[in-house]
């Protein structure tokens, strides 16, 4: 049994399950009133291998403790378009893998993009968040603050999800991970 208080151990717990000998993995999670035990090896069974690993990058990207979160868009919504848009779960779960590359990470970019544009607008057929931002913003009327990054700040946000979920949490099973430099992944040291 794990205990915490922190949702990324129960998000690596679930994702990592299927890699650690045991039958069952109980996380104690919470305070007070507020702890309920989770049975992380029947979540785990119940999403199947690849939904279950594809975890750590939907929580990297979606927002965790070393990245940032979209607007006014959660977890919730997230999920539920991760259920109408199933591409974005076989990508996910491939950069959930390490090591992949820059330009591994520039091959699911445009899921990437759709999958945030869905997040904003389930009905959009745009392909791209920059088209998406300028038909949500001139035709649509939202305010700035309510429509999808820009390309390149998701490119960039990207960048780091990636980095959380392969480098940092899919190799935190190994005895010594290999990290990359963070700065290759959209990390600026020292600023």
């Amino acid at each position: 049994m794990l205990r915490t208080v922190d949702t990324d151990v129960v998000v690596l717990s679930t994702a990592l399950f299927n890699q650690i000998n045991v039958t069952e993995l109980w996380v104690s999670f919470g305070t007070g009133k507020n702890c309920r035990l989770i049975p992380v090896h029947t979540i785990s069974k119940t999403l199947g291998p690849q939904k279950s690993m594809s975890l750590l990058m939907f929580h990297a990207f979606t927002g965790c403790d070393q990245t940032s979160f979209f607007l006014n868009r959660g977890k919730k919504t997230a999920w539920q378009t991760s259920k109408v848009y199933k591409d974005a779960e076989e990508s996910f779960a491939v950069l959930s893998r390490a090591p992949p590359s820059v330009e591994e990470l520039h091959n699911h970019m445009s899921t990437i993009e759709r999958f945030v544009i869905l997040m904003y607008d389930r009905t959009s057929s745009c392909e791209s968040v920059d088209e998406a931002r300028q038909e949500l913003f001139t035709h649509k009327g939202r305010a700035i603050e309510l429509i999808p990054p820009t390309s390149a700040a998701l490119f960039q946000h990207a960048k780091r999800a990636v980095f959380q979920a392969a480098y940092v949490w899919g190799q935190a099973l190994l005895r010594t991970p290999e990290l990359p430099d963070p700065s290759d992944w959209g990390w600026r040291i020292g600023t």
